[in-house]
């Protein structure tokens, strides 16, 4: 009886072994996601701070108000 009640314990260790591997797997996959989507939001706010800042150079251009 022992030996199978170890079996099972073995048994039930493997299947959450596998339950864990799984979710590492899935959750590493989502990381990976959240980062990409992370440096997208990054890169447009850099794009638009440059942006502003043309536009803001456009202005005081037009206006003549140019900074030495």
């Amino acid at each position: 009886m022992t030996a199978t009640a170890v079996k099972s314990l073995e048994d039930q260790l493997l299947d959450q072994k596998e339950q864990l591997e799984g979710d590492i797997r899935q959750t590493e996959a989502r990381l990976s996601r959240l980062k990409e989507q992370y440096l997208k939001v990054l890169g447009a706010l850099e794009f638009s701070a440059i942006q502003k800042q043309h536009a803001e150079d456009a202005v005081k251009t037009s206006t003549g108000d140019i900074d030495p």
